[in-house]
C-alpha cells in the first residue's frame, strides 16, 4: 500500500511542477510580448468546452496576426486583432 501512495504523491508532484512551469513560461512570454507592443486580453472563463471550441474557430477565421493563448488568456501581436477579439468575446 505504501508503494501506491508513493506513486500517487510522485505523480501529483510532477503535475504540480508542470503547471508551475507552464505559468512561469507564460508569464515570461507575456512580459516579452508586451515589451514588443502586443496586447493582452483575458476573458473571464469558458462557459463550457463548446465555448472554447467556438473561440478557437473564430480566431482561425478572423485573426490575421500572431497570437498566443494560455487557457482564457490571450496575447495578440496586432492591436486590431485584440480589439476585435475583445468586442466578440469579452
Amino acid at each position: 500500500m505504501k508503494l501506491l501512495e508513493d506513486d500517487v504523491v510522485v505523480f501529483l508532484a510532477n503535475q504540480i511542477s508542470k503547471e508551475i512551469d507552464q505559468e512561469v513560461l507564460w508569464s515570461i512570454r507575456v512580459v516579452d510580448c508586451k515589451e514588443k507592443g502586443w496586447t493582452l486580453v483575458n476573458i473571464d472563463r469558458y462557459t463550457d468546452n463548446n465555448h472554447a471550441v467556438d473561440i478557437t474557430h473564430w480566431i482561425d477565421e478572423n485573426i490575421k496576426g500572431q497570437f498566443h493563448r494560455n487557457g482564457a488568456h490571450f496575447i495578440f501581436e496586432d492591436s486590431k486583432d485584440a480589439f476585435l477579439f475583445t468586442l466578440r468575446w469579452s
